[in-house]
């Protein structure tokens, strides 16, 4: 069937791929019509915040971060509040640091695990402190694991969706990295 336009969320068989290796990661509540595919994960994060932040709204951004993160969320309308990653705790994230920066504006937090630009890959005990206070705030999260499967060193990466079957969560991946083809552009939104 090549006439006319495909789903605007992407091919069905691309996305039911993707459905089944979150399925293997124990993401819950997954939904076939929830996978959005896109040009690349940038364009992703872009819509997501173009769509979820409304002017004012306050996210809470890992720092070091990866800088599109921070001009999504600007272009946006939101408000960036940064979060510390400490350099002496490995760089995992300061669990203290982020509810000191939490306001009634504060709609969201972004996770980058595996971090980049850091390489920082956070253990679980460290990603359930993070749903704890997303709970207790009543935050989506939104989840980059771009480097999901470029784990080594005998490290473990769990999606942090997994662990937070309660709360919007969105996870953004794709096989720029993994794969070494970014110039395909294939990312997706779970």
């Amino acid at each position: 069937d090549c006439e006319g336009y495909s789903d605007s969320r992407g091919l069905f068989s691309a996305r039911k791929a993707i459905m089944q290796y979150y399925q293997l990661k124990k993401l819950p509540n997954l939904h076939i019509q929830n996978i959005y595919t896109g040009n690349g994960v940038s364009e992703l994060i872009n819509l997501a915040m173009q769509a979820l932040l409304d002017d004012g709204d306050e996210i809470l951004i890992p720092a070091p971060d990866y800088p599109l993160w921070t001009a999504c969320a600007t272009l946006s309308g939101g408000h960036v509040v940064h979060y510390i990653c400490d350099e002496q705790a490995d760089w995992n994230p300061d669990i203290e640091d982020i509810k000191s920066k939490i306001t009634d504006k504060t709609k969201a937090i972004v996770v980058i695990n595996p971090n980049n630009p850091t390489g920082a890959v956070y253990e679980k005990d460290v990603l359930e402190q993070i749903v704890r206070v997303a709970r207790e705030h009543e935050l989506m999260i939104f989840c980059d694991e771009i480097y999901d499967r470029l784990i080594m060193d005998g490290y473990q990466h769990t999606s942090i969706a997994s662990l937070a079957p309660d709360l919007f969560c969105v996870t953004f991946s794709g096989l720029s990295k993994s794969h070494m083809i970014a110039g395909f552009r294939i990312g997706w939104m779970v």
